[in-house]
């Protein structure tokens, strides 16, 4: 499937999941991988970057922050559902300020009908 494709599958998704992400929906941010997530990503790949940007498009959406990603450092996923949990270190910058992050997205990979969730977003400082 093409890269542009799986953005504007992204694209959409961001709307779609910003309107329901509770604020509550996070857990503490740590930089180890949970055990779970067996399967190590190759960080630099423009699908875990568009899978990056759509964490932190979805959670500054979500909380109204002024916040752009930047990096990803870590990426581990494992099977789940229908799709797949990502597990990922990122690096964001809020307002000025570079920040790393812990998020946990779930999506199938190649979906345009399918919504990307973002279950988690912690920051590891």
């Amino acid at each position: 499937m093409k890269q542009s494709a799986v953005f504007a599958a992204l694209a959409l998704a961001v709307v779609v999941t910003a309107a329901v992400l509770l604020p509550g929906a996070t857990v503490a941010a740590v930089a180890t991988r949970p055990a779970k997530y067996t399967y190590q990503e190759d960080a630099s790949s423009d699908f875990i970057r568009s899978v990056g940007t759509f964490s932190v498009t979805v959670y500054k959406l979500a909380h109204g922050f002024n916040m752009y990603y930047t990096s990803t450092s870590q990426c581990w996923s494992v099977a789940s559902g229908e799709g797949y949990e990502y597990w990922m270190v990122l690096t964001a910058k809020n307002g000025g300020v570079y920040g790393r992050y812990v998020s946990i997205v779930w999506g199938i990979p190649g979906s345009e009908s399918r919504t990307w969730k973002l279950l988690s977003f912690s920051s590891t400082d």
